[in-house]
């Protein structure tokens, strides 16, 4: 990593905790330069506007959360394990961004919305077909199954957590809902395999 990468990497790191303790419509480009402790005209020299600036927060978020959970260690589990996790992960992305942050990069930067928008899902499109795969090699998750339609119905429910309506319902914890999803996702899949390993994962975490 060169010198100027570092340094625009801190800014936005610095920046991403701005937004997350006022929230994104809350801060100006002025509060951010002084945030930073920089002149705006400097603050210019690294970003074009509040739709850049908002846009390499979004993306540093998403590649922090891809280095932890696509790591070497968390490859060596089992595609059930890793199906499993997959609500840890959702959860620790969605306490990084906020609800508030998420509506308003949806309604006041729509493009980046966008754009950030179709990388996740082409991310998660590709990860999740290299899993499934793995899992039917391996036994654990059937071949008699729309596998594509699957991750579709799935990632489609993801988006619900980021839609208002969920949030100020509050009728149902978040961590329960997930867990709904992820399980029965998972029992849509498996072998009878993959059934017990899910039941061992599942049996693991509660003792735990």
């Amino acid at each position: 990593m060169n010198e100027n990468t570092h340094l625009n990497e801190e800014l936005v790191s610095a920046i991403s905790e701005l937004f997350l303790t006022y929230g994104l419509r809350s801060t100006s480009m002025d509060d951010i330069a002084t945030h930073l402790k920089m002149s705006k005209k400097t603050l210019y020299q690294f970003f074009e506007n509040k739709d850049d600036v908002v846009e390499q927060v979004v993306t540093y978020r998403i590649e922090k959360g891809r280095e932890k959970h696509t790591s070497d260690e968390l490859l060596k589990m089992t595609p059930i394990q890793f199906l499993y996790n997959i609500k840890t992960h959702i959860l620790e992305s969605l306490n990084t961004q906020l609800p508030a942050n998420y509506f308003d990069i949806k309604k006041y930067h729509p493009d980046v919305h966008q754009r950030v928008l179709a990388e996740e899902s082409t991310f998660m499109e590709t990860l999740m077909d290299t899993v499934l795969q793995r899992g039917v090699a391996e036994g654990f998750l059937r071949e008699d199954t729309d596998m594509k339609l699957q991750v579709y119905l799935l990632t489609r429910q993801f988006c619900f957590f980021r839609e208002q309506e969920f949030e100020n319902s509050g009728e149902y914890p978040i961590g329960d809902v997930m867990s709904m999803i992820i399980e029965n996702f998972i029992l849509a899949l498996v072998t009878e395999k993959g059934r017990q390993e899910f039941e061992r994962i599942k049996k693991e975490m509660i003792n735990k």
